[in-house]
């Protein structure tokens, strides 16, 4: 069972960032996060769990405008894939199909693999929202962290779904068939 708090020493190093640590042994298990030209440094064998996700809680919500984006300013799957209310459509498609019969099969084999693993984004949100001592408040880091990142993923499970669709290279029925499977099966990490 790991300890409810710890004390810190700070100190500077010669590269000016600042650092927060306890004592050290060779066997620690260490948590690092690089928050805006910070690093911290903890060691989970002095810090309870509890802590653990108050402090990732509280830097999602420092750090999250620096790596989600708000969602009018993303890339859309729409902006890379034929336009179906265009009179080009089928003659973009068809190009699109043209260009992807030429890809080979373990590119396209990498392309199922990460459309499969990206369309399973509910059992990893599911995942994440379950875990313990994470503060699941509406205005907590740790929501608004897995929310975002949540929109933010989807567009590349959409991208890769409807690409692989318009390619005419893959059985689609098999692949939702695993991704089905896979969702249903959750995981263990």
């Amino acid at each position: 069972m790991l300890p409810q708090s710890t004390e810190y020493t700070k100190f500077i190093l010669p590269s000016k960032l600042d650092w927060e640590i306890s004592s050290f042994h060779p066997f620690h298990i260490f948590l690092v996060s690089l928050p805006l030209k910070k690093l911290r440094l903890m060691i989970l064998s002095k810090v309870s769990r509890a802590e653990v996700m108050n402090h990732v809680s509280n830097y999602l919500l420092e750090a999250m405008p620096e790596f989600l984006k708000p969602i009018n300013e993303n890339w859309q799957p729409a902006d890379f894939l034929p336009d179906s209310s265009k009179d080009s459509f089928f003659a973009d498609v068809k190009q699109l199909q043209e260009r992807a019969k030429d890809l080979s099969y373990d590119l396209m084999a990498v392309l199922i693999g990460d459309t499969i693993t990206e369309e399973a984004l509910p059992t990893y949100e599911s995942w994440l929202f379950a875990l313990d001592y994470a503060d699941r408040s509406e205005d907590s880091g740790w929501i608004k962290w897995v929310r975002g990142w949540s929109a933010e993923e989807n567009r590349h499970g959409d991208l890769l779904n409807k690409y692989l669709y318009l390619s005419g290279r893959v059985d689609m029925a098999k692949m939702e068939t695993s991704t089905q499977f896979l969702i249903a099966d959750g995981f263990d990490i």
